[in-house]
């Protein structure tokens, strides 16, 4: 995440920037965090050594993430400009608050930084 995860759009379309922009997921929309926490909730149980994965670390992904599509996306570049963000600055707000939604459930995450 945010990247390699464009197959979400299918079931959950307000996690993607935009219809003709599938990845990377939107980190304008609440129900992107919504989502990742419902999905690291089934993968952990929420507790630690609990879950699907009871392992202390998780891995969140990070590499690879193209941001273009956020810039081209008219509310995602709204949203990073409400926030004096660039889309690299909105890339770190994301790992970010995706690390803090994991370590919330007891795991310690790891990601692929990306430069950061």
């Amino acid at each position: 995440m945010p990247g390699h995860a464009a197959s979400w759009c299918e079931g959950y379309p307000s996690v993607c920037p935009s219809p003709t922009c599938a990845q990377p997921l939107n980190p304008a929309s609440p129900d992107t965090f919504k989502l990742i926490t419902a999905l690291l909730g089934e993968c952990t149980g929420e507790a630690p050594l609990g879950g699907l994965f009871p392992e202390s670390m998780i891995h969140l992904g990070g590499d690879e993430v193209n941001t273009n599509c956020w810039t081209k996306s008219p509310s995602v570049a709204a949203w990073l400009t409400a926030r004096n963000m660039t889309a690299d600055q909105g890339y770190g707000y994301f790992v970010n608050r995706t690390a803090h939604i994991a370590a919330a459930q007891g795991r310690r995450p790891g990601q692929w930084n990306e430069g950061w």
